[in-house]
């Protein structure tokens, strides 16, 4: 795609009939600069592209609702209505490569008023002849699907918003959402949801078993999981690198003390020192109380009730002796054995009976009520139990409190009197920056250990239902015939998420080699990139040295991570194939000399066909314009007149120009 022509009737700040000539020629004079002050119109422009392009899609909508009017409304030249103009409309004309072959469209929107009401019309020539109305539909639906309103917007590299990317810390998942959209994923990924929802309707998920059901069930759970997988990992990404800016701040103020501290720090290392000693042995003191406490405590409260438990358990054992012996000496064989020992003497019955139960009475004297039947390894357990609760002296346990006190009084004061040795310092406010910094990276650990533990559980989720899903999946299928709904749209399902990842994962190895060189072209000596790497689940980005040392992108500046961004960007526009214009506003306000420098002559003049910059007199300077001329096709500069409201505008670059004949004529 590539803007030749734009026509603007009052539209934004311009009134009246505004023509601006596009044309670039290839890659040798591929840039339309536009020059002017800031509220000026520049943004205009972008705006009426995206306008004339999509239409109501502009704004996310599907149709020419009353919020779309509204928005309309607000586009509308404010002179031009105060003045009852009732025509308002964007001319773009556009050249589309098709089959092979260049189609050049004008695209017509205009806009009539009727009392409250606005109008729309449209009309759309290929080749110079109307189009009716069916094409004009198949024209548009092409448009959106081959170059849709958030691919063209990753062409569209907003100053400010590139800025704010940069700061926030957004970075990967702009890279994410861009790879989507430049690789046509996201079509892959309205398929499978489609393809989702279609078996979620009623006729479909009314025709499914029981067991169907199950699986779209599973599969819905299996989704949630990885999504929040997905999520806990972009976020433990985001806090591993804030971690690694805090360490390294960290670092600095220390060093920063070391070099001025003196005699300072060699008080307060010892102070420090002693505190860490004292405040471990307390730690480790009141750790075995508080394991105490939690473990054996509420049964030293109860020492009575256990010592009578052990003894009922004992009965209990004995008893069970007893019973036992009982079932297995019978009464008639313990006779003859006793009676065949007497020399011919004969107990009689009761004599027998007698002997016996002395004999019981020897192993327990009592018939106790069983009340809590253990084992043997069970009363071994408790005897175990019971034997630290009577080891317990309380007197040990008020010895450690009170050991603690005069510790935590000893700690208090060394601290004292490292405040009173800091207050006198001039090194206070260093001081107290490496503390605060100290309690955030103690709060961004404990996050971490936290999203970590979270990681390993959800990931421990995600593998049990996967292979539940799997499993009910296998089931689903070996019961159905080939060729039915529900299994042709989950092997779709599954073919179309592991082209997704293969895809992927080949396109950003693409795109790892042409970002490392822009970025070797651009930074050169100053920051020398061999390699760059794009993690295909994440899209952490990271970048290395020739030494192959990763070079911390928080330790770069915003212009550097600016360049860095622009650049990985355009890597993935070369990748996807796609001709597509780049439009930079007000991008070069936030680079230095050094680096807007390196973005004239390196970077956009690869950037294809046709750039169109929107640029302030101090972001494309006089020196900067001499760098840029070579590469020019048109220059226009915009101004806004506050007096008349409208926009004057001229064919030259402010006070500089170029050989604008040459131009057209070669034109």
């Amino acid at each position: 795609m590539k803007f030749n022509r734009l026509q603007l009737v009052n539209i934004g700040q311009f009134w009246g009939r505004y023509d601006f000539d596009l044309h670039t020629m290839g890659k040798n004079k591929n840039v339309v600069l536009f020059g002017g002050k800031n509220g000026s119109g520049k943004t205009t422009i972008l705006e009426a592209i995206r306008l004339a392009l999509y239409g109501t899609f502009a704004y996310g909508l599907k149709n020419e609702s009353p919020a779309y009017f509204e928005k309309i409304e607000g586009k509308l030249n404010s002179q031009a209505k105060k003045t009852n103009d009732r025509f308002f409309q964007i001319i773009l004309n556009v050249e589309i490569v098709e089959d092979w072959k260049r189609n050049d469209y004008t695209i017509n929107r205009s806009w009539t008023r009727a009392k409250n009401s606005l109008k729309e019309g449209l009309t759309v020539q290929r080749n110079g002849l109307l189009m009716d109305d069916q094409d004009i539909e198949l024209f548009f639906s092409r448009l959106r699907e081959e170059t849709p309103p958030q691919l063209l917007e990753f062409c569209l590299f907003d100053g400010e918003k590139i800025s704010q990317i940069v700061s926030k810390e957004t970075l990967s998942d702009y890279l994410q959402q861009t790879a989507k959209v430049m690789f046509n994923l996201d079509l892959f990924e309205s398929l499978e949801f489609d393809l989702s929802n279609y078996l979620k309707q009623d006729d479909i998920m009314g025709a499914l078993s029981s067991e169907e059901k199950k699986l779209m069930d599973l599969e819905h759970e299996r989704n949630e999981i990885i999504t929040k997988n997905d999520q806990t990992l972009i976020e433990l990404n985001a806090l591993e690198l804030k971690i690694e800016d805090t360490v390294s701040h960290l670092a600095e103020q220390i060093r920063q003390f070391n070099v001025h501290g003196g005699l300072v720090k060699e008080r307060r290392d010892a102070f420090m020192e002693e505190i860490s000693t004292i405040e471990n042995q307390r730690f480790l003191m009141m750790e075995k109380n508080r394991e105490f406490i939690q473990s054996l405590f509420p049964f030293v409260l109860v020492k009575s009730l256990i010592s009578s438990t052990v003894e009922q358990m004992n009965s209990e054992s004995k008893n069970e002796v007893k019973n036992n012996v009982k079932s297995m000496l019978k009464r008639e064989q313990f006779k003859e054995l006793i009676n065949a020992n007497l020399n011919g003497y004969k107990l009689s019955d009761e004599n027998t009976e007698l002997i016996l139960n002395g004999l019981y009475n020897l192993i327990s004297s009592e018939d106790e009520l069983v009340i809590h039947g253990a084992s043997s390894q069970q009363r071994a357990e408790i005897e175990s139990f019971y034997k630290q609760v009577q080891a317990f002296e309380p007197d040990d346990m008020l010895d450690d409190f009170k050991k603690n006190s005069e510790l935590l009084k000893k700690v208090q004061k060394l601290k004292k009197q490292i405040d009173k040795n800091d207050s006198s310092s001039d090194l206070k406010e260093l001081i107290e920056n490496i503390r605060d910094i100290e309690d955030e990276l103690k709060v961004l650990e404990m996050k971490r250990k936290q999203l970590q533990e979270l990681i390993e559980v959800v990931q421990v989720q995600m593998d049990f239902s996967t292979k539940e899903y799997d499993s009910q999946k296998e089931k689903v299928i070996n019961t159905k015939k080939a060729g039915n709904i529900f299994e042709i749209t989950t092997r779709v399902l599954d073919v179309s998420r592991e082209f997704r990842t293969r895809q992927i994962r080949k396109k950003l190895q693409q795109v790892e080699q042409q970002a490392a060189h822009m970025l070797q072209a651009i930074f050169r000596k100053e920051l020398f990139v061999t390699r760059v790497k794009i993690n295909p689940d994440t899209f952490q980005l990271r970048i290395f040295d020739p030494a192959q040392e990763e070079i911390m992108i928080d330790n770069l500046s915003a212009g550097e991570k600016q360049i860095l961004l622009l650049s990985t960007v355009w890597a993935m526009a070369m990748c996807s194939n796609r001709r597509l214009p780049f439009v930079f506003d007000t991008l070069l306000g936030r680079l230095d000399q050094t680096h807007k420098k390196s973005i004239i002559e390196y970077f956009i003049p690869r950037c294809g066909e046709q750039v169109i910059i929107l640029s302030t007199d101090s972001e494309i300077n006089e020196e900067n314009f001499l760098s840029i001329e070579p590469i020019l096709a048109k220059t226009y500069t915009i101004d806004y007149d506050a007096e008349k409201n409208t926009v004057k505008w001229t064919n030259k670059y402010f006070d500089m120009s170029i050989k604008q004949e040459e131009i057209n004529h070669e034109l």
